[in-house]
């Protein structure tokens, strides 16, 4: 059935290709032939799995294709399906009709409530975490949830990388008794003493239950931490980001500046998640930071047109930390200006519509002087209102909308700097709206 199975799957791949459609079909096909498929492939010796609720996709991006730029042939799932059958469509396009697959390394991003269904099979020689956050409540329920989804099956043997300023992710370390590798952005100009997130996903000592303390934070929970209570604290990591310079995009490693891709502190974090996995799978460090400084440069998002800022934040909805990483980049901002919030859709995946994640996103922070007006777009611009209002904004500065285009005139009338915060369905319309208007000024 195996054999079957991988031939059927090939022939839907090769027909795919020709007509440029790439999907999870040819592997949705092929477990339906042989439910045990993946147990039967032959995997190579260093198999690499990247989870997490965000920087997943970047992570694995910037860890394969270093690899290749090493000359090793690298199975990666880069077509961005990380669920089981797109996977198992990935790992196909790289085997062999018998199911021997022929590359040195396997990195895969897998979603964290599918790590379980995989480990069993893939057996991962490394574990990369990126963060565990609240994320898709429908879905993912609670994050105790998802961390049992990804400890379950998961082998003593797996080396775990992870960051150290995550306290939760400690957990990993503590209940399965393994040694993981850590990785740290150090205390930088970004950081701030007092906490200034309220709705955060953990801040408690996960050996006694203790609320922590924190000399720093970076983020919401990330940071330089310790327990009043017991002997539970921030430790020194193995890989060290320092001078952190978000408007240079840029970190120093090991005395060595290294482009981010980005100016928001994920970009680090992902950064940082990607060096120490390529360290610890004994590349050389020149080549590593090379290669990442060549994948990190990156067009910018921003834009200027008439010495105006307009600036497109894609976060992932719901997800109320990648929001306040946005919120938190925009409140930095002291000049006049405008906030647009919005997306068309809120999964692909399945249709329930929660906005209960709305209320976990610290809108509270926006209200200042510099704001002029805030946006509300799209199927939730209602939603948006009342969560916006709740936080204290003046409900004379808050507009809603049907969609981008329709807010355009009052935009350009505000003349003030222009910020989305958006799913990345309204990244586009965003641009389009705004470069359009450039390109008419010109004329």
């Amino acid at each position: 059935m195996k054999i079957i199975a991988i031939i059927i799957a090939k022939i839907i791949i090769f027909f795919g290709n020709i007509l440029k459609r790439g999907s999870s079909l040819p592997g949705k096909i092929a477990l339906k032939i042989d439910h045990n498929l993946l147990k039967k492939l032959h995997y190579p010796t260093t198999r690499i799995i990247v989870t997490g609720s965000s920087g997943k996709g970047t992570t694995s991006s910037l860890i394969a294709n270093t690899l290749k730029k090493t000359g090793a042939k690298v199975c990666f799932n880069n077509m961005g399906s990380n669920l089981a059958w797109g996977i198992t469509t990935s790992l196909i396009r790289s085997s062999t009709i018998f199911g021997r697959i022929t590359s040195n390394y396997l990195v895969l991003e897998i979603d964290e409530r599918y790590t379980k269904d995989i480990f069993p099979a893939l057996k991962p020689t490394h574990l990369v975490i990126t963060n565990l956050t609240k994320d898709q409540p429908p879905r993912q329920h609670d994050i105790d949830l998802v961390y049992a989804d990804i400890k379950k099956n998961l082998s003593p043997k797996t080396k775990i990388i992870t960051t150290i300023d995550e306290p939760y992710l400690r957990k990993f370390a503590l209940d399965l008794s393994t040694d993981p590798v850590y990785y740290s952005i150090a205390k930088n100009k970004y950081s701030y003493k007092n906490q200034i997130f309220e709705n955060l996903n953990t801040y408690f000592c996960p050996i006694c239950n203790t609320r922590l303390n924190y000399q720093y934070y970076n983020f919401e929970t990330l940071g330089n931490y310790s327990c009043p209570n017991c002997s539970f604290k921030y430790e020194k990591p193995d890989y060290l980001g320092q001078a952190l310079d978000l408007e240079t995009e840029t970190i120093t490693i090991n005395s060595k500046e290294v482009l981010i891709g980005g100016d928001m502190l994920y970009n680090a974090y992902n950064t940082m998640s990607a060096f120490a996995t390529l360290k610890e799978l004994n590349l050389d460090e020149d080549l590593i930071i090379s290669s990442l400084n060549t994948l990190n440069q990156k067009e910018p998002k921003k834009f200027t047109i008439n010495n105006i800022l307009y600036y497109p934040i894609s976060c992932k909805a719901e997800n109320a930390t990648t929001y306040n990483q946005a919120v938190f980049k925009v409140m930095h901002d002291s000049n006049p200006k405008d906030i647009i919030i919005g997306w068309k859709e809120i999964s692909r995946r399945y249709n329930h519509f929660d906005i209960s994640w709305l209320y976990d996103i610290e809108f509270e922070l926006l209200n200042n002087k510099s704001l002029n007006k805030i946006y509300a777009c799209g199927i939730d611009k209602n939603n948006i209102k009342k969560r916006l209002i709740l936080s204290g904004i003046p409900e004379n500065k808050i507009i809603t909308s049907d969609d981008i285009p329709s807010i355009k005139p009052s935009v350009l009338n505000d003349n003030v700097n222009v910020y989305g915060i958006l799913n990345f369905d309204y990244i586009e319309p965003f641009n389009n709206t705004f470069k359009d208007f450039d390109k008419e000024a010109k004329k």
